[in-house]
């Protein structure tokens, strides 16, 4: 006849599995993280953003030194190009139901123009973005068509005295055609 557990290390088993359980799964949701943080690239760092934009805005509060473009993307491209685009139309829904302010700075004015941050990859657009930041903007001649190899990135003075990005070695232009928006830029 097989051995019978008694009632006492029935209840101990169970009172284990209750102090230990809680703690096995905090182990595993703590430490699971760990290997991918290890592995970041400086383009996927804690405190960065998604926005490439973004990430040369804090690249520059950082410090003055010299960015690489391409450590600052965490997608494959070719080159890369900086365009200037109308700003768009005035936000028709915005402060319905408390989801978007409605302040005046936040409307583009009729005629305003906004540069456009674009990367492609064998003749295909791979990403897009908008560079509503003052500090993100870009000097003209605006680049065009810039090899990754040659996308280093310099601060180069504006005519009123703000950083614009400029090509490591390019003549510095005159400054951006949008002047930066306090709700839109952070400030």
């Amino acid at each position: 006849m097989p051995r019978q557990p008694c009632l006492a290390s029935l209840r101990h088993d169970a009172a284990m599995r209750r102090i230990f359980a809680p703690i096995v799964v905090l182990l595993t949701a703590f430490l699971a993280p760990i290997g991918s943080v290890a592995a970041q690239t400086l383009a996927q760092s804690p405190g960065m953003a998604d926005s490439v934009v973004s990430r040369l805005v804090a690249w520059r509060a950082r410090t003055d030194a010299p960015v690489a473009l391409p450590a600052l993307t965490a997608f494959e491209w070719d080159h890369f190009s900086v365009t200037d685009s109308p700003a768009g139309d005035a936000i028709a829904h915005c402060g319905r139901a408390g989801l978007m302010p409605c302040g005046p700075q936040l409307q583009p004015q009729p005629g305003d123009r906004v540069q456009v941050l674009r990367f492609e990859r064998a003749g295909t657009q791979v990403y897009a973005e908008r560079i509503m930041a003052g500090d993100g903007a870009f000097a003209e001649p605006l680049p065009q068509r810039v090899p990754r190899a040659a996308a280093t990135l310099v601060s180069c003075p504006a005519t009123d005295g703000r950083q614009l990005w400029c090509l490591q070695g390019k003549a510095r232009g005159r400054e951006a055609p949008r002047q930066p928006q306090p709700f839109l830029d952070g400030g």
